[in-house]
């Protein structure tokens, strides 16, 4: 008789245990939210960040147990000011914010790139006689000081074989661009999404826009500091896995996602299917980009951007344990 009861008592606690296994199970999603690690994310709202944003809208740092506080920055270099002074732990820029910073800030480091930048345009007024390249020649064009568009402007006239010396280059904003152009104090600017078609929208038939990335893809970068790195190992890794879960949802849902971003910019405008059919949205460490910063390392030092004449390693401003560990098939660089 005992025997029966001790076998009824030990079904009942096994029948406990899996019960309460379940309920644990049925309540991680809660737990992880509960017990968040913040994460203070400096981002640019573009497209090129769209990983970002849907991630945060979808909840998939909530369900990693990342609590992300995104802060927006019109620029990638602004982000980056407040990632040195410690006002947010990653910020997003494209990788030749981090070559300038490189040679004044050795531990920054770079655990992904999110986007491949290929939407630089250069916007002309027409009726300014600019209707071809070489009648840049004398005109005021604006780029962004320390950004991607002055470098990709000077590809731009190597490219069309103009003297750099023959351009007046004044250095604006994107916002301040589109003032500029629409009232004629400049002849021409080079920027990224939205910028570029605003400018074109406010001049119409006196304006065009065309291509000035001359064939060189860009990165939107994710930037953050060695020591922030090795200490929130979990926390990079969790936050990198919410954006795979991103990319995976574009991947799997690209129109509904795109709604979803359109709709957290509040932009309506026709520029922005222009930009996400331009963007290549996924996580990646590619050696092409490794390339193209030791590039824009010996333009920088060359143009007196920067002070020091011995470039860094950019192998060595590379993270890999983060990705290495959330999406290995990412990383194309040998390390």
């Amino acid at each position: 008789m005992k025997t029966g009861f001790d076998e009824l008592r030990r079904r009942a606690l096994i029948g406990i245990a899996f019960a309460g296994a379940g309920l644990v199970v049925s309540l991680l999603p809660f737990m992880n939210q509960a017990f968040a690690e913040p994460l203070r994310v400096g981002a640019n709202p573009t497209v090129n960040c769209a990983l970002i944003y849907l991630a945060d809208s979808q909840g998939f740092f909530k369900k990693q147990g990342v609590d992300v506080i995104i802060k927006d920055y019109e620029t990638g270099p602004l982000a980056v000011n407040d990632l040195v002074a410690d006002k947010v732990d990653i910020a997003t820029a494209v990788e030749i914010v981090l070559v300038l910073q490189s040679f004044r800030y050795p531990d920054l480091r770079i655990p992904a790139t999110i986007s491949m930048v290929s939407n630089h345009d250069l916007v002309v007024r027409k009726d300014r006689g600019i209707v071809r390249p070489q009648d840049l020649k004398g005109k005021r064009v604006a780029v962004t000081r320390g950004s991607s568009s002055e470098f990709f402007f000077y590809t731009y006239l190597i490219f069309n074989r103009i003297p750099a010396g023959s351009v007046n280059v004044v250095y604006q904003t994107p916002s301040e661009m589109v003032k500029a152009m629409a009232d004629g104090t400049i002849d021409a600017a080079v920027s990224w999404p939205p910028y570029p078609a605003e400018m074109a929208k406010r001049l119409g038939s006196k304006g065009a826009r065309w291509l000035a990335q001359s064939g060189q893809d860009g990165y939107m970068a994710l930037l953050a500091k060695e020591g922030f790195l090795r200490k929130q190992s979990k926390t990079i890794e969790r936050f990198l896995a919410a954006l795979s879960d991103a990319q995976g949802y574009i991947a799997k849902y690209p129109d509904h996602a795109q709604t979803i971003v359109r709709q957290r910019f509040k932009d309506n405008t026709g520029s922005f299917s222009e930009a996400w059919s331009r963007s290549r949205l996924e996580l990646q460490l590619t050696q092409d980009m490794i390339v193209l910063m030791e590039l824009e390392a010996k333009w920088a030092m060359r143009n007196n951007l920067v002070k020091s004449r011995q470039m860094p390693s950019y192998l060595d401003f590379l993270y890999f344990n983060a990705l290495d560990r959330v999406k290995p098939e990412a990383v194309s660089v040998v390390h």
